[in-house]
């Protein structure tokens, strides 16, 4: 048998490209074995395409209706009627926090803000106990100490 088999059913459902319909057409006209396979493809689709469609009980009929017309919940609950108090109840609100009066922010003390600038260098100092003014001009003059050989 051929190379054809899995291109039979797309050739019998009309749905090969030309050209490989006429090497379809070709082998088939060669290798019976793949004729009479597409002979069997063929009378077990039409075998199939003449089964009974099934037939739906009328409670199941109405029950898939009912499930259909039933809304959701976002139609239930997201209608305007709803939505519109809550929506005006919010920008109420937005329009409150954006339009309140706010108080000044205090001034920066200086000595505070320069402490909080250098608080790394502070706190180093006061891991090796320098308390006084006097240490630390000792500690900004260290540069001038230091020993050139």
């Amino acid at each position: 048998m051929s190379d054809f088999q899995e291109e039979l059913t797309a050739y019998i459902d009309g749905e090969l490209p030309p050209e490989k319909v006429r090497e379809l057409e070709a082998a088939l006209a060669k290798d019976p074995q793949l004729r009479a396979l597409e002979q069997r493809l063929r009378r077990s689709i039409d075998a199939v395409e003449a089964l009974p469609l099934p037939q739906t009980s009328p409670a199941l009929r109405r029950a898939v209706l009912a499930a259909i017309e039933k809304p959701t919940f976002w139609e239930k609950w997201f209608t305007l009627p709803r939505l519109l108090p809550v929506g005006l109840a919010l920008a109420a609100g937005l329009t409150a926090v954006v339009l309140w009066p706010r108080e000044e922010a205090p001034a920066l003390d200086e000595e505070k803000l320069l402490l909080a600038q250098n608080l790394e260098v502070v706190e180093d100092l006061d891991l090796v106990d320098l308390g006084s003014a006097e240490d630390l001009d000792v500690v900004a003059q260290l540069h001038e100490l230091e020993v050139t050989q």
